[in-house]
């Protein structure tokens, strides 16, 4: 494989480290203070379920979008851009690691429902990554356009979802998979970004399948 790039070098590091630091800083806002040890499942965006998980689901897509236009901005081509991209998402994912280590102290017994969201974030964090992809076309003038559109699609699908079916949405996802989510809803809460990531990889390999190779 002709690696151009590295996976974390001076120009990729803010995505990882921003996603480092809000998840770092969700995960202290669940810790209590023995004041709320009772009130633990209130210190949250959701009832039940606390700050970290939400954040982690949040900027794991948001780290999606941003590797997504740094490829494009890069002009990362072939089958080539989209290893890249699934690399970084997994190095992200393996970066993330220690804190779930501390929310298992947390959650003791919860070690599958933590496998399931990480393995379900895999996929939404790939997800935006293609997407940003597709949307952004780099040596145009649109880039205003592609941010709004990018940030535009990603709040429909992670806020709009919540008022009518929260499985949809990633934020209600993880709340429901930590709380043991059934099969049948597991089953529906991965189809909907396994479709849309294969719609979006079947496209972007016909973009750039012809660009280059690995």
């Amino acid at each position: 494989m002709n690696r151009q790039y590295g996976l974390i070098d001076r120009e990729s590091w803010q995505p990882f480290f921003t996603l480092l630091l809000f998840c770092g800083i969700g995960l202290l806002l669940t810790i209590p203070t023995a004041r709320l040890i009772r009130d633990f499942d209130r210190i949250a965006f959701l009832p039940g379920i606390p700050i970290f998980f939400h954040a982690y689901a949040l900027f794991l897509g948001i780290f999606g979008l941003n590797i997504g236009a740094a490829s494009a901005a890069r002009g990362e081509r072939g089958r080539a851009a989209i290893v890249f991209l699934a690399e970084r998402v997994l190095v992200a994912q393996a970066l993330i690691l220690p804190y779930f280590v501390f929310a298992w102290a947390l959650y003791p017994g919860k070690e599958w429902a933590f496998a399931l969201i990480i393995l379900y974030t895999t996929v939404v964090s790939l997800l935006c990554a293609t997407a940003a992809r597709l949307i952004e076309n780099p040596g145009r003038r649109n880039a205003p356009r592609s941010f709004l559109v990018k940030y535009g699609l990603f709040v429909l699908y992670y806020a709009i979802p919540l008022f009518g079916v929260p499985i949809v949405s990633p934020l209600a996802a993880v709340a429901r998979i930590l709380d043991g989510e059934s099969l049948g809803g597991l089953v529906v809460t991965f189809a909907v970004p396994l479709v849309l990531l294969s719609g979006c990889w079947l496209l972007l390999r016909r973009r750039l399948g012809g660009d280059g190779g690995v």
